[in-house]
């Protein structure tokens, strides 16, 4: 739960939100065609590119509107996230026809890691970001569409303010997921921009886009998140990408589509530990930005995607020999207990070559960032209304392929 000292700060701006602003104003917060002509009159630019984002921003505008009980913080916030993904888009098309050098860049051999959320990723992730042939997209790359110049500089400072607000929001956050505005920073935030994204539900109750990315086309947030890796990439030395969000389990096929020569890290963690740990992070966001929030709700709605994610895995691993082949299954005892032996491992796979300056910066960065020492958080399955036998059973597949003894 919330420190009640920040539930009461949050409770007073609500109120004074409700007070000053008139409520035909926040009805008018979730129009499309006024976001759209904001962000166009915002930017200065007309091109959103490719138009098939309106489907999910119509089911995102609906769910914010109507479902997700936001409060007033919450629906200014919902506003401005959405506005801010929208000017990102006509930013980007700019650059992006700005400059010809960009669409003929190749993103080469790129590395991805996935698996369930809460398995070790995110320590990993920044672990093999140390490789100098390996390039990770930063949380202000991720956030503010890059332009090349001294609004980097900008970006990356409101990056910060950014994660410092949310810190503020939702406290108990820090204890779940660190955030850094120049760290290794989650696919999910690029993916967002085609309004294809797991990280709108976890913060915010949308339960008919949800459903709807369950099984949607994921192709067009794959093929923006190519070209905005090349726009990263354009002008920098040659590196190849380190990537990384749990999610990709649910768009793997579309995935590797797109990028038929990617190598995959997949983690594996039992699902009951993992669970919990994930659905106190929904509501850690959540409670910031509504003030009801139902924690059985999370905890059905967590399980329900993660097994869909991992059936969706392991059917395609199973059915595409060529793409089991580029997997290595790392556990997470492993990582947790002999971290630098894997990641030799996983060196060795990938066809990194493996230099001393490498592990030193691996040891370090282990010694300053192990197991534990950004915050511990709730990991109990009553919480969110299960027991463990509940789960067993779900993931029965999972556990008999990948946490036999």
């Amino acid at each position: 739960m919330q420190d009640p000292s920040e539930q009461k700060w949050i409770a007073w701006v609500n109120k004074g939100l409700a007070a000053g602003i008139h409520q035909n104003v926040f009805e008018a917060l979730f129009d499309r065609e006024d976001l759209l002509d904001g962000a166009r009159t915002a930017t200065g630019f007309q091109d959103f590119g490719a138009m098939d984002f309106i489907e999910p921003l119509d089911l995102l505008l609906e769910g914010f509107d109507e479902t997700s009980t936001l409060n007033p913080v919450g629906r200014l916030a919902g506003r401005w996230y959405l506005m801010r993904l929208l000017c990102n888009r006509l930013r980007f098309e700019a650059v992006w026809q700005n400059d010809p050098r960009i669409g003929s860049q190749t993103v080469r051999q790129p590395i991805f890691i996935l698996g369930l959320p809460r398995t070790g990723s995110t320590l990993l992730h920044e672990v093999l970001a140390q490789h100098s042939s390996l390039r990770a997209p930063r949380f202000w790359e991720s956030t503010f569409t890059p332009s090349r110049g001294p609004m980097d500089l900008y970006r990356t400072v409101a990056a910060a303010a950014q994660i410092n607000l949310v810190n503020r929001m939702a406290p108990n956050l820090k204890g779940i997921h660190r955030l850094g505005a120049r760290l290794p920073h989650e696919c999910v935030t690029i993916q967002a921009h085609a309004m294809r994204s797991i990280q709108f539900h976890a913060a915010h109750r949308v339960s008919a886009y949800n459903e709807w990315l369950q099984t949607c086309d994921w192709e067009p947030a794959y093929q923006w998140h190519e070209r905005y890796l090349k726009v990263l990439q354009c002008g920098e030395q040659e590196a190849r990408w380190l990537l990384k969000a749990p999610g990709h389990m649910l768009g793997l096929e579309a995935l590797e589509s797109v990028y038929p020569d990617a190598r995959f890290i997949q983690l594996h963690r039992d699902p009951a530990e993992v669970i919990p740990s994930m659905a106190s992070l929904s509501v850690a966001l959540r409670s910031a930005f509504s003030d009801a929030v139902d924690e059985w709700e999370i905890g059905r709605d967590t399980v329900e995607q993660w097994s869909r994610g991992l059936v969706n895995t392991l059917r395609l691993r199973k059915q595409n020999a060529d793409l089991d082949a580029r997997f290595i299954d790392i556990h997470y005892k492993e990582l947790v207990s002999c971290p630098a032996e894997v990641v030799r491992r996983i060196v060795e796979f990938t066809g990194l070559s493996a230099t001393a300056m490498f592990e030193q910066k691996v040891e370090h960065h282990l010694t300053q960032n192990g197991k534990g020492r950004h915050g511990h958080h709730d990991y109990s399955l009553r919480r969110f209304g299960f027991k463990r036998s509940d789960l067993d059973e779900r993931f029965a597949d999972y556990r008999a392929e990948h946490l036999r003894a």
